[in-house]
């Protein structure tokens, strides 16, 4: 079975199960890179546990409320973009991540620094963001929030599945430019919006916001990768994997200290080791 095929009762039955052999703590994570990210970043008596996404998170910490174990259990999830839907609260035991994701996050710090030394060529970086008047990171960003602002208006209206909408798909032949055109079209072709004009009147209607937190971080690595292939890599086998496996390893302890993710999941062991006191 695929770790994203799990439900809440086989998560539920897999925490009842470790409870015969350790009483040890729980984090519960969305997917196996989370798992490769805090296996590193954990006290040793914390099991992680692979949930299948964030609805199998929040409803198995839900499910568990009444039992003993959920004084030692965290979910840890992406925030996504629930500061824009009227979403129900969070169970106490849930955190989510710095605006909008881990991968997000993870671009953010020094990681980035460290792809683009593994990957890139120095020479064509420079002459990209001579050419373009910007960053690398900001046009991937700026990249992102285009599928980023589709997807928030997917979610604004109940959703479609867009699972295969991913930027590579609709850029350019031998060009790090995207078909943005093409781009809404897919979207109006799956159903996000009934036309274009209704796609582009809800997008414009979006509130301003840090342009981050429409960025999701899956997307802004899927288009890093593509600039690597085409236009600024240095030649070889690059894609959004690999550069997830550098973004992961590469932030400082001290940048992911600074982050909102570290100092939730700090508050939480700390409130647990006062009551356990």
């Amino acid at each position: 079975m695929s770790d994203w095929d799990k439900s809440v009762g086989i998560i539920v039955s897999e925490i009842i199960m470790m409870e015969t052999s350790s009483k040890g703590l729980y984090w519960l994570v969305e997917g196996p890179s989370d798992i490769r990210f805090f296996e590193a970043r954990k006290r040793p008596e914390v099991e992680l546990i692979v949930s299948g996404g964030k609805r199998n998170v929040i409803g198995s910490m839900q499910a568990l409320t009444t039992n003993p174990v959920s004084e030692r259990m965290l979910g840890i999830v992406d925030a996504d973009i629930d500061w824009l839907l009227a979403v129900d609260s969070m169970p106490d035991n849930v955190i989510s991540t710095d605006p909008r994701d881990l991968e997000g996050v993870l671009l953010r710090s020094s990681a980035y620094v460290k792809v683009l030394a593994e990957f890139s060529d120095p020479i064509k970086v420079k002459a990209f963001e001579a050419r373009r008047s910007c960053t690398v990171l900001e046009y991937v960003r700026d990249m992102a929030i285009q599928f980023g602002k589709i997807r928030a208006i997917n979610d604004l209206n109940h959703g479609v599945s867009l699972r295969k909408f991913r930027p590579q798909a609709f850029m350019q032949k031998g060009a790090w430019v995207y078909d943005f055109e093409s781009v809404n079209r897919s979207a109006i072709d799956k159903g996000v919006c009934a036309s274009i004009d209704d796609l582009n009147a809800k997008i414009q209607a979006l509130p301003e916001v840090d342009p981050w937190n429409y960025v999701r971080g899956h997307d802004a690595v899927n288009i890093l990768a593509g600039g690597m292939i085409c236009e600024i890599g240095r030649g070889g086998k690059v894609d959004s994997d690999r550069i997830e496996s550098v973004l992961r390893s590469g932030i400082e302890e001290v940048e992911f200290r600074e982050t909102k993710l570290h100092r939730s999941i700090a508050a939480w062991h700390l409130a647990r080791d006062a009551s356990a006191a």
